[in-house]
């Protein structure tokens, strides 16, 4: 007995119990057959055969059985009455029956037309009589009373066993399903990030973008602009999952559908987040909101022009001393909050060497062991302690979140975008515009 415990107690799905159940069972009785049937109430005295098996056949394994109540197998199985299965359904009772006569029971397999004893046990859900289970014997009169009331016991404990075993592999179906459904989230969401970084004189950038164990909201984007100009955003959708990825998809949409109320003249970053803020206020994000930084750069003259739609704001590496400054100013609510939208713009003349490392908060808020924050004074360490090459930020920053962390997991997209500005290059001969009117 302590071995059919056992079998059942690391069976994978119900079927496996069942099975485990019938090959033990049977060493303990002696149960030769086993039906078991589903009552069908849409018609009186109505019954489906679930499995018609010998336990020899399931010992070898040479017989299968399917014990499945979903309404679409069962609606597979052909209804059947009378007989005396259905006699024996007729109440929701034990019974015991001897010398029997299944010769002329219709639909039986040709091994239970051969058995001359049934134990037959009703199997409840709560107060609802579920299934049947029919244990057979080729000999007359070898149950007694007591067996019944065994029997019952132990068919019932082995359905509440089953219907749990079913419902932790169909919990684990629907999570398997969800996790494939958030990785191709995932795939899509990052298929939106650029595919190249922009090559122009004069700018070199890199950047970083590793996600969590969830689809995220982080986004970041680059826009070739009229008069060799460069807009650079980063964006941070609240949440994360499925919700955040699509809102991230949507403000993808959005922004690369902007374009300038006079088509040739300059470019304000401030416009485009706030076309994009009616747009997502208009969607109606129930709760969510975008956080999101739009720069843009005249390489020409070094002009960097921005808005902040409360994202945290960029730091500026200064190439002269090597010292690190926020980028302040220009600050609103995040896109998709409120219909009044004027973050306003500010611009900062970058000089050669000067980087500027936009970020979102999956690298200020990474917690340590302990609950504290990486936050941006470990960020500014991490950047004084590089050269403010693009490439040496990242590395820099992602060996300084490590550090603290302790892990290389995450509880949140990190993004990362670092922009040095060398300045052009002026040949003998050539001088290099500096106009202030023309700036955006």
């Amino acid at each position: 007995m302590q071995e059919m415990l056992r079998s059942v107690g690391v069976a994978r799905t119900s079927h496996e119990a069942l099975t485990a159940f019938i090959a033990r069972y049977g060493h303990h009785r002696p149960i030769n057959h086993f039906i078991g049937t589903v009552p069908e109430p849409s018609v009186p005295g109505g019954y489906r055969v679930m499995y018609d098996v010998a336990t020899r056949d399931v010992v070898t394994g040479n017989a299968s059985h399917t014990r499945d109540l979903s309404a679409e197998y069962l609606a597979s199985l052909p209804i059947r009455t009378g007989g005396i299965l259905g006699a024996l359904m007729a109440d929701p009772t034990p019974k015991l029956v001897h010398d029997l006569d299944l010769s002329a029971e219709p639909g039986l397999s040709p091994s239970a037309c051969t058995m001359r004893s049934c134990m037959a046990i009703p199997i409840f859900h709560g107060e609802q009589l579920q299934e049947w289970t029919f244990g057979f014997t080729m000999r007359t009169g070898p149950f007694d009373p007591r067996e019944v009331v065994q029997g019952m016991l132990v068919a019932n404990m082995l359905a509440i066993a089953n219907r749990r075993i079913d419902a932790i592999g169909k919990v684990s179906s629907l999570l398997e399903a969800m996790r494939d459904q958030i990785d191709q989230i995932a795939r899509l969401q990052q298929s939106l990030l650029p595919n190249q970084i922009p090559d122009l004189p004069g700018i070199e950038i890199a950047t970083s973008y590793l996600a969590s164990d969830e689809a995220g909201g982080d986004y970041y984007d680059f826009f070739l602009l009229p008069q060799g100009r460069l807009g650079v955003l980063i964006a941070d959708v609240s949440g994360h999952g499925a919700a955040a990825a699509t809102v991230m998809a949507m403000l993808h949409a959005i922004l690369h559908c902007f374009e300038p109320a006079s088509p040739g003249g300059g470019f304000n970053p401030a416009a485009a987040l706030a076309f994009a803020n009616r747009r997502l206020v208009a969607t109606g994000l129930d709760g969510q909101f975008v956080t999101a930084f739009f720069g843009v750069l005249e390489p020409e003259t070094g002009l960097f022009t921005y808005s902040n739609a409360g994202h945290p704001p960029p730091r500026l590496k200064l190439g002269s001393n090597g010292s690190v400054r926020e980028l302040d100013g220009a600050a609103g609510l995040p896109l998709g909050v409120l219909d009044e939208f004027d973050p306003g713009t500010k611009t900062v003349q970058l000089r050669p060497m000067d980087t500027v490392v936009f970020y979102t908060d999956g690298i200020t808020e990474a917690f340590d062991k302990s609950r504290a924050m990486f936050g941006t004074p470990r960020l500014d360490l991490a950047l004084e302690h590089c050269s403010g090459q693009p490439d040496c930020v990242v590395d820099s920053v992602h060996k300084a979140v490590f550090a603290h962390r302790g892990s290389s997991t995450r509880d949140d997209d990190q993004t990362l975008v670092a922009l040095r500005y060398h300045g052009i290059c002026v040949l003998p001969g050539q001088t290099l515009n500096t106009t202030m009117a023309d700036a955006p």
